[in-house]
């Protein structure tokens, strides 16, 4: 069973009402990471994740782009796990460390060659890295 570590939320409706949300999630499943947009409710009585196994009701199309909007606002509404995934092995490729889970780049260990700087991509790539995995 995965465990999920929510990153960030935008939620429709009030405190004391049923909310769904979407979040920005990493997922921690048998020493594997990966990560990803969800839709979920909270519960109207205390504010707690309403398991759906997998499932959601979303009452419109408009709610759920409501949301996806309130994202974009926040500045993560644009992550793409594909894009992540890729900037990391980019990173790897340069010899680099990469770890998905806390976000860390860098070295295996101090005997491994480092070039005097990263080049604009790898830069570009461990700042999208730190910024969507915290």
């Amino acid at each position: 069973m995965a465990r999920v570590d929510v990153l960030r939320e935008v939620k429709t409706g009030d405190v004391g009402e049923p909310q769904l949300c979407l979040h920005w999630c990493r997922y921690r499943d048998s020493g594997s990471v990966t990560y990803g947009y969800r839709l979920v409710w909270r519960r109207a009585k205390d504010g707690s994740i309403q398991a759906a196994r997998g499932q959601t009701r979303i009452p419109s199309f408009a709610c759920a782009e409501q949301l996806m909007q309130e994202a974009t606002k926040a500045g993560w509404g644009n992550r793409d796990a594909t894009e992540l995934e890729a900037a990391a092995e980019r990173l790897r490729k340069l010899g680099y460390k990469v770890d998905l889970a806390s976000g860390y780049i860098g070295w295996p260990d101090k005997q491994t060659e480092r070039p005097d700087k990263f080049s604009q991509q790898g830069t570009e790539d461990a700042q999208l890295i730190h910024q969507w995995t915290h």
